[in-house]
């Protein structure tokens, strides 16, 4: 159905004068108005975003503690295990903090759930064998944990110390860890609230190269490191469509060039795959619809993994083997997709009476569940309505659920 697009009303003198003030076409300046930026300063920082723009990490709700847990586990020599999500924020996020732990000499492992067997974020079975690996080791969790109420009791219950950092939205009761790293937990004074976890992760490895330092400062190799990894950021943030304002648009327009310039081994893999190694400079668009499909196809199909070793490995041979793989899954992906859309479709155009309800809610016992999502995107943007499917396991009769919303609906609370 086509869309229907409203202008927003704009003043024309004060078009002609940021046109003026900044040598720009009237269009550019009638967008940049309608976003709030109505004078040359403002609209200048938008437009050239600085690394010095970036916030001070010590001021993000839980970093100066958790970081100091990190080094302190990291200069006793004891097991850290990241605990990461399946998607591209979440593999992004553990690299960089794998990345900056294996540089600091610590005792370092990740871990990413399967996401048609264990499901999203901590689960209290991992919890378990993580304990009888080893009791006195630290987990971390990236770009998770933050609704992990009965998870972080249990880690509690065994000895276990726990730190989340986390983005996503918070339930009424936080969970009971030794630590929580999260932008906008109440009382928060933090400037941006709108970091993926990817960012909030690049925040604590800052936070924990500069106390590897000199308190104040990273070392040049940590410095070098830090820089590089603002790509990988810069992955996480477009894929997992957060606001590119603020922190968000400068770790973007800086990562699209630390991708080329900085890339690993992984990197440079993927964009060979992806037919866009010969590109001068990358795009938002380069991640969105190039190289973000393909990391997130190996967690789509349980091989989130393989998507983490791609990201960190320093060897060019394996990198080529796993971008390879990482491109055949995205293809495959592709396929299962079509095909679902195809019977979600079906479903909805056999049933008009579903049209009276204000959502749709889909199932299918043919259904994988780590490609519902993206379906489900299309289903609620093609009938217009938020939008929910399910893959049922025929064996336990449970199914795995997926929603995406539509016209602004908050589907959290609508669930």
């Amino acid at each position: 159905m086509p869309r229907k697009w409203k202008f927003h009303p704009h003043d024309e003198s004060l078009v002609k004068q940021l046109c003026h003030q900044l040598s720009v076409s009237p269009l550019t300046a009638q967008v940049l108005i309608a976003r709030g930026y109505l004078d040359k300063e403002a609209a200048l920082n938008f437009l050239n975003p600085s690394l010095m723009d970036l916030h001070d990490p010590e001021l993000l709700p839980g970093i100066p503690a958790g970081a100091c847990r990190i080094v302190a586990a990291i200069e006793a020599g004891r097991q850290i295990t990241i605990y990461g999500d399946y998607d591209v924020d979440g593999m992004t996020a553990t690299s960089i903090l794998w990345r900056c732990m294996k540089l600091a000499g610590a005792n370092v492992l990740y871990y990413i759930p399967s996401r048609q067997d264990e499901g999203y974020g901590l689960n209290c079975e991992a919890i378990k064998e993580f304990h009888k690996q080893d009791p006195n080791q630290l987990i971390i969790t990236v770009d998770c944990g933050i609704t992990s109420v009965e998870e972080a009791k249990l880690a509690k219950e065994l000895g276990l110390e726990l730190i989340i950092t986390d983005h996503h939205q918070m339930a009424e009761s936080l969970p009971d860890a030794a630590c929580l790293i999260h932008p906008r937990l109440p009382e928060s004074e933090y400037p941006f609230g709108e970091l993926c976890g990817a960012g909030v992760a690049l925040k604590l490895a800052w936070a924990i190269s500069t106390r590897l330092g000199d308190g104040t400062k990273a070392s040049p190799i940590m410095k070098k490191f830090l820089l590089s990894s603002v790509g990988l950021a810069a992955l996480g943030t477009v894929a997992d469509v957060v606001p590119l304002l603020d922190e968000n648009r400068v770790i973007v327009r800086y990562g699209l060039i630390s991708l080329i310039e900085n890339g690993s081994p992984g990197i440079k893999a993927l964009l060979k795959v992806a037919e866009i190694d010969g590109k001068k400079r990358l795009e938002s668009d380069d991640i969105g619809f190039a190289i973000a499909p393909r990391l997130n196809a190996a967690g789509r199909l349980g091989q989130a993994r393989l998507a983490v070793e791609l990201l960190t490995t320093d060897q060019e041979d394996r990198a080529e083997q796993l971008a390879k793989y990482l491109d055949q899954l995205n293809k495959n992906r592709r396929t299962v997709e079509r095909r679902i859309f195809k019977q979600a479709k079906e479903m909805v155009e056999a049933n008009q009476e579903w049209m009276d309800g204000g959502a749709l809610v889909l199932s299918h016992h043919d259904w994988n569940p780590g490609i519902i999502g993206i379906v489900a995107s299309r289903i609620a943007e093609q009938f217009e309505k938020p939008t929910i499917m399910i893959s049922v396991n025929q064996e336990t009769r449970i199914g795995q659920g997926s929603g995406r919303t539509f016209a602004n609906f908050d589907l959290h609370s609508g669930l």
